[in-house]
């Protein structure tokens, strides 16, 4: 039995090659048929005559490809579906590259059988098809790309529902590995690379490949755990109290995963670190958490009760509090300069700056409800009590330092009324001198 299906297989395959070299033999008796004709009609050579028909026909096709496929895809993107844009969208340009590369193949081709080289040949024929898996690799990466954006945006008139970002991202990548993986396969194999016998290297390879890239691997089964349970998405934001990590996801990769600090620069987390850490998502909590410390004077211990009475009331009247869960003001302890009362509640507000506003808007209002009742908010303070004697004793210093302060005073005043009025006597008994002093030396 074995034997028989043996011959089987050997008369199957001589019937494959027989009938590839009948095909063969046609297509070159066609040719050989062009070339004489060209050389009757147009005088040239067979060989020139068949590149520059080679050189038309793809100039054709890719105006053909470069026209018809434009007008396709613009009519097919205002399509309901996803895909069928995405698909002439990532074939229309590796396509018209493809002919152009393959004219150049089958020039090459031509030439080298005009030129009597028959060792081209199988050189041009792997470059062809080397050039086809290039070309399906690319075209596979362009429809990904364009589907991804489809499966988180669908089309408008579309009653699909978009997928998340994290999620289309995962389906993209993985099945861009898949195809990477095929297409690297069929490549090698057409290198004459046997793929048997690399699979059957691989385990002990992988083992080796293991060691020496562990921390690739790791990250690249992070990257997945990622992918597939979630903890966070792209968009969210994200904290560990573990690291110093916080900030908003902006893309989980397979190695690293990028974050955009709230300072501004990204940081660039690898995947198998967050097998390893709590990681705390901000971005999916249903409430947010109010929980403030207001000191009143202890002046206004009386007003106490009344106070966080009132301030509960506001609370459970608040649109912004969450009026179903735990609301609680209460007196917590007593510092050292004032009563401390202790407001918790949960906001339904959980975007920041609106929280934000929202806590002003809170605590504003609890600054009321307190001078409303007569009270104060207490400051850092500190109040000294002294004996009565040291009081007495200050109080008769102060008051000698201000009769001193006094008697100075009034001894400058009286000086200054003694200096001006000698100033005036002085002033008087000058025009008198003058008289005299002329008499004397009118007498001399």
């Amino acid at each position: 039995m074995t034997q028989e299906s043996n011959g089987d297989r050997a008369s199957a395959a001589g019937r494959l090659a027989s009938s590839g070299n009948d095909a063969t033999q046609y297509w070159q008796q066609q040719l050989d048929s062009v070339r004489e004709w060209a050389a009757t009609s147009f005088g040239l050579p067979g060989w020139l005559l068949t590149i520059l028909s080679v050189t038309a026909v793809v100039l054709l096709l890719d105006l053909l490809c470069y026209f018809l496929l434009g007008r396709l895809e613009r009519r097919l993107s205002k399509s309901p579906r996803r895909w069928d844009d995405a698909l002439v969208h990532g074939l229309r340009r590796p396509l018209r590259v493809w002919l152009w590369l393959a004219g150049i193949c089958a020039i090459l081709t031509l030439a080298a059988q005009a030129l009597e080289a028959g060792g081209v040949t199988p050189y041009t024929a792997l470059a062809f098809g080397l050039i086809t898996l290039a070309m399906l690799l690319w075209t596979e990466v362009r429809l990904m790309k364009r589907l991804e954006q489809r499966l988180v945006f669908p089309p408008g008139n579309s009653h699909a529902k978009g997928v998340d970002q994290t999620s289309a991202s995962a389906i993209t990548k993985i099945v861009g590995s898949l195809t990477l993986l095929a297409i690297t396969l069929v490549g090698l194999q057409m290198l004459g690379v046997s793929v048997s016998s690399l699979l059957a290297l691989g385990g002990v390879g992988g083992i080796l490949i293991g060691f020496a890239a562990r921390d690739v691997m790791a990250n690249f089964f992070g990257g997945m755990v990622i992918h597939l349970d979630k903890p966070f998405r792209v968009g969210h934001w994200i904290r560990s109290p573990d690291r110093e990590i916080e900030g908003v996801v902006e893309d989980i990769g397979w190695r690293l995963t990028r974050i955009r600090t709230f300072a501004g620069p990204p940081i660039y987390v690898p995947n198998a670190v967050f097998s390893h850490i709590v990681v705390e998502t901000p971005s999916r909590m249903h409430v947010r958490l109010l929980w403030e410390t207001v000191g009143v004077r202890y002046q206004d211990a009386h007003a106490v009760e009344a106070i966080t009475r009132d301030i509960a009331d506001m609370l459970g009247r608040d649109d912004d509090i969450e009026n179903d869960e735990l609301i609680t003001v209460t007196v917590n302890g007593f510092a050292d300069t004032s009563i401390n009362i202790m407001i918790y509640a949960l906001t339904r507000v959980i975007d920041w700056q609106r929280f934000n506003e929202a806590k002003q808007h809170i605590l504003l209002a609890v600054r009321d409800i307190i001078y409303r009742h007569g009270a104060e908010l207490a400051t850092p303070a500190s109040r000294v009590y002294l004996p009565d004697e040291i009081k007495l004793r200050q109080a008769r210093d102060q008051e000698a330092l201000e009769s001193d302060d006094n008697s100075r005073q009034h001894g400058e005043a009286d000086d200054a009324r003694r200096g001006s009025q000698r100033r005036r006597n002085a002033g008087q008994r000058a025009p008198l001198e003058s008289d005299e002093q002329s008499d004397a030396e009118g007498d001399g």
